[in-house]
């Protein structure tokens, strides 16, 4: 079977949302380039050459590429790409004038050509993103969480995902239960774990997300501490059952109707992290914290997005 492949440049605050709508739409491989990426390669050890004129690539874009079979349904999944990046607008993100190229790719070509994109990625002082392909050997102190880059929905990559593991190392205690909120591919549930969490439940209401997350949590044999559910946080987890720490990254937008929703989770003292925000709505999530009695403990920011930590307070 032939492949075509699906170049999609849009700005880097759309990045997260346009490579879900790509795995939604069944793409295979997905692979993103940006500058952060780029930089990552440069710095790889393993890198014996590197061409500096690509770090002229536009920092305030990226380009996401993902692979559809080459078949009678190739218009209507382009269709359904195009809709979905359109609709993304009304939860205030700006995807800008986005292109979309198209080009056929053989079959023997295609199951390498998106991996070369992939090499472990360091976040924080110890959780290594590591593809499922890589030999990797860690050091005593580095937590491997291995993913497969090709089920999207957050791979370690992105600036969010980065915030949220930099928190969760700060924060998570050994005995922590743990609930993160519009898990995805499960990747920070699966952090938290490795990084300690004695319980961890990852809640998502996409069910295509909660494949991709069940997947990698078998992935890193952590199906005895972590737990990943279908549907909304209210509806799957029992009120009562209170968390020690919930993490969230997901849109501002969202984070703010949750709020309410995630204090009554939480147990005294317990921590929110929330991430997924843009900095013009960074006071709008601190004030809405603050509104439903939490203590902003501190805001992290990494280049357009950042994370907020709050706590719960008293009644």
């Amino acid at each position: 079977m032939d492949w075509k492949a699906t170049e999609i440049i849009v700005k880097r605050e759309a990045e997260d949302a346009v490579t879900n709508i790509l795995y939604e739409a069944g793409l295979k491989g997905t692979a993103i380039e940006s500058v952060e990426n780029l930089i990552a390669v440069q710095d790889d050890p393993t890198i014996n050459y590197f061409d500096q004129k690509i770090l002229d690539f536009d920092p305030k874009i990226s380009k996401i590429t993902g692979y559809l079979p080459d078949n009678d349904d190739f218009d209507q999944k382009l269709d359904q790409i195009k809709s979905g990046i359109d609709q993304i607008r009304q939860f205030g993100l700006d995807p800008g004038q986005y292109q979309i190229k198209t080009s056929s790719v053989k079959e023997e070509d295609w199951a390498t050509a998106w991996q070369a994109f992939y090499k472990p990625t360091k976040i924080g002082d110890r959780v290594v993103i590591v593809p499922i392909w890589e030999d990797y050997k860690p050091s005593d102190q580095e937590v491997i969480v291995k993913m497969d880059p090709g089920m999207a929905f957050g791979t370690g990559t992105h600036e969010t995902t980065q915030l949220c593991t930099r928190a969760l190392d700060k924060y998570v205690k050994d005995s922590d239960c743990v609930y993160d909120v519009g898990c995805g591919s499960g990747i920070l549930s699966i952090i938290a774990a490795k990084l300690g969490a004695a319980k961890v439940v990852g809640v998502d209401v996409d069910p295509v997300a909660v494949d991709a997350a069940l997947a990698d949590v078998k992935l890193n044999d952590l199906q005895n501490k972590v737990e990943i559910k279908e549907g909304d946080l209210l509806d799957v987890i029992p009120k009562g059952q209170q968390a020690d720490l919930v993490v969230s990254n997901i849109l501002a937008e969202v984070i703010i109707r949750l709020i309410e929703s995630i204090r009554m989770y939480l147990k005294e003292d317990g921590l929110f992290i929330s991430s997924g925000i843009i900095e013009k709505y960074v006071d709008d999530v601190k004030d809405s914290l603050i509104a439903h009695g939490f203590e902003i403990l501190e805001v992290d920011n990494q280049g357009e997005w950042y994370a907020v930590v709050a706590k719960k307070k008293g009644e």
